[in-house]
């Protein structure tokens, strides 16, 4: 079953922006969820991967609906893992941070201690009257690039979420998400508790800490320090901070991820999370490093300025499925004129008249190249219905060294690649990525019908394993809306 498109968006945002290939896209977890309080585990837990699978296999991106992973513009390399052995850079080779600790550290009454502490935590979150936050995620995944998310919350529920790319409100029992250059915006009224009414909108767990504590649930604590993903984790350690140090507690997982939180003794909140992440799909020798601080502010009698949703000019759409996607049927399609690979030129206007077909692609998007052949189904379907139907594949966000002949190259690589395919219908190139831009792709496939006078009839975004019949319907309509 293919995901919403807002969930894939959610995954995106997740695995791509936030924790990469740790804990949405990589982590194995029990199929049973957890049933108690954190408990304390054996007198010396191993921080070493267990030999034998565990009952649930790794959630390993499978297939491009799975999480869609090649769609964000990202590079390959982003969070999937290659088929063959790699060499693991010597980021990637740090020893697991229980190897540190001593022995003390880690004893059965360390673990008792890091069980109280952790079990705590929602108590001391929860008294908060009101908080304003910023989450830095920093990794060598992210090559330099922090990730920062922002959260305003209050102890009455109400509260904003500022991640990469889009944002999410809540005033009582009503949730408002924002997308970045989306003018509109999607309302839901979700009751229950903050970080529960937003997952449920967004279709999966929030990558929030402090925002799965302020519900208040010692359930979740454990796994809320692993950015609500991991509820295996068990705290196994307790090191007392010294001299207003900060007191630490180290919680391992069955496969051998690790997590060293550290609390400030004062106020009981966590100010940063140390994490080294393994899984069975990982090269031999190979761990995640990320680290995770929190900058805030806690306010005793309230924000300075309350929360609130305001549209500004933005409009209400239908559903949340409608919310990412840049147009409403019936707007009027941009204009374009693109590069054919032989150099001549196709625009819109020469297509005046005809239900047109456009379906953006990249040669390093694997989710295209599924999708791709299906739209050459389709192709020879409206050739052969004799129907005035435009079929074209366009080339974008392909990885093209600069230089003064990269148009060139560009040309070249796309014309060699779609020759090589023997596809039925013809590809255009976005030589200066200015069709992308205006038809406002924020990932790839994206496929649009245009009416015979150049009006949206539909538009799909992601892989689609029913696209044939799908565009024979969308053809179908915008042949009956010709004006």
């Amino acid at each position: 079953m293919n995901k919403s498109p807002l969930s894939m968006l959610l995954s995106m945002i997740c695995c791509a922006n936030l924790i990469a290939v740790s804990l949405c896209c990589a982590q194995g977890t029990s199929a049973t969820p957890p049933t108690s309080t954190a408990s304390a585990p054996p007198a010396t837990p191993s921080a070493t991967p267990s030999a034998t699978p565990s009952a649930t296999p790794s959630a390993t991106p499978a297939t491009p609906d799975a999480d869609q992973d090649d769609m964000s513009g990202a590079p390959m390399s982003g969070h999937q893992l290659p088929d063959a052995p790699m060499d693991v850079p010597p980021e990637f080779k740090a020893p697991a941070p229980s190897t540190t600790w001593s022995a003390d550290e880690k004893s059965a009454a360390s673990a008792v201690k890091a069980v109280e502490s952790v079990n705590g935590l929602p108590a001391k979150y929860a008294s908060i009257p009101a908080l304003e936050e910023t989450m830095t995620i920093r990794s060598p995944q992210f090559q330099g690039k922090d990730q920062k998310v922002q959260l305003v919350a209050t102890k009455s529920g109400d509260a904003k979420v500022m991640m990469p790319g889009i944002t999410l409100t809540r005033l009582k029992d009503q949730v408002y998400v924002e997308i970045d250059g989306r003018p509109k915006y999607a309302q839901v009224k979700q009751e229950g508790t903050t970080v529960k009414a937003l997952g449920e909108v967004m279709g999966g767990k929030l990558p929030l800490p402090t925002l799965i504590l302020l519900g208040g649930d010692p359930l979740d604590a454990a796994a809320a320090l692993t950015l609500g993903q991991n509820p295996d984790i068990v705290p196994s350690g307790f090191r007392a901070g010294t001299n207003g140090e900060p007191d630490q507690i180290l919680l391992i997982d069955p496969q051998g991820t690790e997590v060293v939180a550290s609390v400030d003794p004062k106020t009981g909140l966590v100010i940063s999370l140390d994490m080294s992440l393994t899984n069975p799909t990982f090269p031999p020798g190979m761990r995640l490093p990320m680290t995770i601080t929190f900058d805030r502010k806690v306010y005793d009698a309230g924000l300075l300025k309350p929360i609130t949703f305001d549209p500004a000019g933005r409009k209400m759409t239908a559903s949340l499925d409608l919310l990412d996607q840049p147009f409403d049927v019936g707007d009027v399609a941009p204009d374009f004129t693109l590069q054919t690979t032989d150099g001549g030129k196709v625009s819109l206007a020469d297509l005046k008249g005809k239900v047109v077909v456009l379906d953006f692609w990249a040669t390093w998007c694997k989710p295209c190249m599924m999708g791709l052949p299906l739209l050459d189904t389709f192709a020879t379907w409206a050739k052969e219905s004799g129907k005035p139907i435009a079929v074209y594949g366009v080339n974008v966000m392909e990885r093209i060294a600069p230089g003064p002949n990269a148009a060139a190259d560009r040309t070249r690589l796309v014309s060699e690649f779609w020759k090589g395919k023997a596809f039925s219908f013809p590809t255009l190139i976005d030589s200066d990525d200015k069709a992308g831009k205006d038809f406002q792709l924020s990932g790839i496939p994206f496929t649009i019908v245009i009416t015979p006078d150049s009006k949206i009839a539909a538009v799909h975004i992601g892989f689609d394993e029913d696209a044939v019949d799908n565009l024979k319907k969308d053809v179908e309509t915008a042949m009956a809306t010709k004006g």
